[in-house]
C-alpha cells in the first residue's frame, strides 16, 4: 500500500510540474488592435426588397480591445451594390437593359462584446453601431452611353453577430441588421439591409 501511495504522489507531482511549466512558458504578445477585411452576399428585406435585388458587399475594419477585456470598438467602412428590380424600374419607366444599380456606402463606429477571453482560438461575438449611409442610384442609358446619378445622405444604425477563428491572424463570419433613413423630395424613406460577411483577421 505504501508504494503504491508513493506512485501516486510521483504521479500528481509529475502532472503538477507539467502544469506549471505550461504557466511559465512565454505567451505571444496580445494583440491591441487588428485589421478585418471581407465581403459577402447583401440581403434587402422590407421595402427595400421592392425596389433592389440581393447583392455584393466588402470593406474593412480597425478594431481596437483593451488588454484583459471582453469587448472592444471598431471604426469601419463598407460598400453594398446591387441591381435594381424589374418593379423598380417598371415604376421609374426605366428599361431593364439600362444598366441601373444603386450602392450603398456605410461609414460608422461600432461596439464589440466577445463571448469570451479575448486569446481563445473561437471567440463568438456581439456587436452593434451607428453611422452615416449614402445611397447613389446609378441609370446609364446605353443608346446614347449616357450615365447619371442621384445620391442621398441618411443615419441609421446596426447591430448583428459573429465568430472568429484563430487566437492572431484568423477568419472570421458575422451577419448584421442595417437600417438608415433619408429624406427625397420631401418624403421619408426607411431603407434595411442584411450583409452576411466572411473575412480575414490580422
Amino acid at each position: 500500500m505504501r508504494r503504491f501511495l508513493l506512485r501516486v504522489a510521483h504521479a500528481l507531482l509529475c502532472t503538477a510540474l507539467v502544469f506549471v511549466a505550461g504557466d511559465v512558458e512565454p505567451q505571444a504578445p496580445t494583440r491591441l488592435v487588428s485589421v478585418g477585411l471581407g465581403g459577402g452576399g447583401t440581403v434587402p428585406i422590407g421595402d427595400y426588397s421592392s425596389d433592389a435585388k440581393t447583392g455584393w458587399h466588402g470593406g474593412g475594419y480597425l478594431q481596437y480591445e483593451p488588454t484583459a477585456n471582453i469587448w472592444g470598438v471598431r471604426g469601419e467602412a463598407w460598400f453594398n451594390r446591387s441591381a435594381f428590380t424589374e418593379e423598380f424600374l417598371g415604376a421609374t419607366g426605366a428599361a431593364p437593359d439600362n444598366g441601373a444599380s444603386n450602392s450603398t456606402l456605410y461609414v460608422g463606429a461600432a461596439a464589440v462584446l466577445l463571448g469570451n477571453k479575448r486569446d481563445a482560438s473561437v471567440t463568438p461575438y456581439l456587436l452593434g453601431g451607428l453611422g452615416v449611409y449614402r445611397l447613389t442610384a446609378t441609370l446609364e442609358d446605353t443608346a446614347s452611353s449616357i450615365r447619371t446619378s442621384v445620391s442621398e445622405n441618411g443615419f441609421g444604425f446596426n447591430g448583428g453577430a459573429g465568430v472568429r477563428l484563430g487566437r492572431g491572424a484568423g477568419v472570421f463570419i458575422e451577419a448584421r441588421y442595417h437600417q438608415y433613413s433619408f429624406s427625397s423630395d420631401g418624403e421619408s424613406t426607411t431603407y434595411a439591409f442584411i450583409p452576411v460577411t466572411i473575412g480575414i483577421r490580422f
